[in-house]
């Protein structure tokens, strides 16, 4: 079976034989910590290994994750035209140009509605999905009903082995909420600021399942206008 990677030297590194595909990975920041960088490299890793990437647009149209990838010399025009690349416009909620795009961004029925009927057209290919963010999604939605979703996704991704990437704004949804969703993915990673507030530290904890126990290290990084995340190995320190 083919294994995924993230498309980050210093992370794919922690990851030794690679995420399966049908694993789902949780990622929890704070603004402006690297997400969207970070769902960028994963789609551009996705599209060079022949996956299709679904990027679902909450946080942001999705001519913003265009403009990225195009900065690391990725076009998307001819992916889009092969079916490839697919965006969703979760963003707008009124006049869109996209060709999915989510109206009531409250309904979590209709989200899911939608995501399926992506899925369904994508049958018999490698997937990766990537939504930006979740929290935004979740915002005015009460606990049970968001607990009853993640559920019910999740496990509807896992056995379509779909490559999913949950990304979620630190600070946005209660404590509790995060912590429980947590069980419910194979791999999460956690990024934040460090240091003093004049010289602050990008850092990110890796965690994932081994030998049906959770291990973790954290590593310090950075983010190349050329390069993208450059994450320093000699800093990892595991926990």
């Amino acid at each position: 079976m083919p294994r995924a990677y993230f498309g980050v030297e210093g992370l794919d590194r922690n990851l030794e034989k690679g995420l399966m595909y049908g694993s789902q990975i949780m990622v929890e920041g704070e603004s402006g910590i690297g997400k969207t960088v970070l769902a960028g490299e994963f789609i551009k890793e996705g599209l060079r290994c022949g996956d299709t990437c679904i990027y679902v647009a909450c946080d942001e149209p999705p001519l913003a994750m265009r403009e990225h990838l195009l900065s690391f010399k990725v076009g998307t025009a001819a992916y889009e035209e092969a079916g490839r690349l697919i965006f969703v416009d979760a963003y707008e909620e009124g006049e869109t140009e996209e060709e999915y795009a989510l109206a009531d961004l409250r309904n979590l029925d209709k989200y899911f509605a939608l995501e399926t009927e992506i899925l369904r057209g994508c049958h018999g290919r490698r997937i990766r999905l990537v939504v930006d963010s979740l929290s935004t999604l979740f915002t005015s939605i009460d606990t049970a009903d968001i607990l009853d979703f993640h559920r019910t996704r999740i496990k509807r991704l896992r056995k379509s082995g779909i490559l999913a990437m949950d990304i979620f704004v630190s600070g946005v949804l209660d404590t509790k909420l995060m912590t429980i969703s947590g069980h419910l993915y194979n791999f999460i990673l956690k990024m934040n600021f460090s240091g003093s507030r004049y010289n602050p530290m990008r850092m990110m904890q890796i965690g994932k399942v081994k030998s049906q126990q959770f291990v973790s290290s954290r590593h310090a990084f950075t983010i190349s206008p050329v390069y993208g995340i450059l994450v320093s190995a000699e800093m990892g320190v595991n926990e």
